[in-house]
């Protein structure tokens, strides 16, 4: 099946005036046709050519060698692309909510150190390449990668992609990267990138979300408890420790303290509204998870 360019959701002239009608055309009509084109020339009447795109990339190691470069530099332009115009919106911008928003802070502390290391990152890249908010089913984090390199081919689940290829700014920004870098932040569907992140596939978590814990003598379900209800806890295990058989409680009541921490700094309203990884972190250090072992 041969790859197509598909179509923008928006018109070309809806993200002026932070990239400009004349970039938008240019960049998909131009570019992007150039890289579908050259990956189905690449593919036709070879084993691969019905392969999936995303496929092609995470298996680059098991392609001949006359074709692997040409799928990793066109194959991954079509991917990159891809994703890169469905990562933006008139009137985007601002930040995610849910647990997208949860999983940025948690790795990144909050939103501006977020949106600060995109524009180190976008520094960094010497020449042409990408910047990506990528997943890697555990966590959040940022990578860069060079010419049409995809984060695929490494594993990773692409959130966003920023291109820094100078066919992506120059006719509007000339050599000023970080002011394209500004604008593109302005444009960003936080929607659109929070559903990618919804989608991956976690570790189920709804047993542990279902198991009650008591909080102040009242059993209550862990995935309603609250930074209140955490806090409240850890105040009152923090009173217990070093008595008798209650000589370990310490540990309990800081991991508490540092369930509170992470509900205040993720603006989370519940522990249900945490990333699976985190979930289960905490289950485990509150011994919400049975340990095998006694407390004592």
């Amino acid at each position: 099946m041969a790859f197509s360019v598909p179509d923008l959701p928006y018109a070309y002239d809806a993200l002026e005036p932070h990239i400009s009608e004349e970039t938008m055309r240019f960049h998909h009509d131009k570019h992007h046709q150039a890289y579908v084109d050259k990956a189905n020339a690449a593919l036709d009447g070879t084993p691969f050519e019905e392969a999936r795109a995303d496929d092609l990339l995470r298996s680059l190691d098991e392609l001949p060698d006359d074709l692997r470069d040409r799928v990793r530099d066109n194959v991954g332009g079509h991917v990159n692309h891809s994703l890169f115009w469905t990562s933006m919106k008139p009137d985007g911008g601002g930040q995610p909510g849910g647990k997208l928003l949860g999983a940025i802070k948690g790795a990144f502390g909050n939103f501006k150190v977020f949106k600060d290391t995109m524009r180190g990152a976008a520094a960094s890249v010497f020449g042409s390449g990408w910047v990506w908010l990528v997943d890697d089913g555990t966590r959040v984090f940022i990578v860069t990668t060079t010419n049409q390199d995809s984060p695929v081919s490494d594993g990773l689940t692409p959130l966003l992609g920023l291109d820094l290829w100078e066919h992506a700014y120059y006719l509007q920004y000339e050599n000023r990267r970080p002011e394209y870098v500004d604008a593109w932040l302005e444009v960003i569907d936080w929607e659109a990138v929070e559903a990618r992140y919804d989608a991956i596939t976690r570790q189920d978590v709804s047993d542990i979300l279902l198991r009650t814990v008591s909080i102040a003598g009242v059993e209550t379900v862990f995935g309603e408890i609250d930074k209140e209800s955490a806090k409240k806890q850890a105040a009152e295990l923090k009173a217990l420790q070093g008595w008798g058989p209650m000589a370990k409680v310490g540990s309990i009541a800081r991991a508490w303290g540092e369930l509170a921490n992470t509900l205040d700094k993720r603006d989370a309203a519940t522990v249900a509204e945490l990333d699976a990884t985190t979930i289960i972190t905490a289950a485990t250090d509150l011994w919400v998870i049975p340990p095998g072992r006694g407390m004592v």
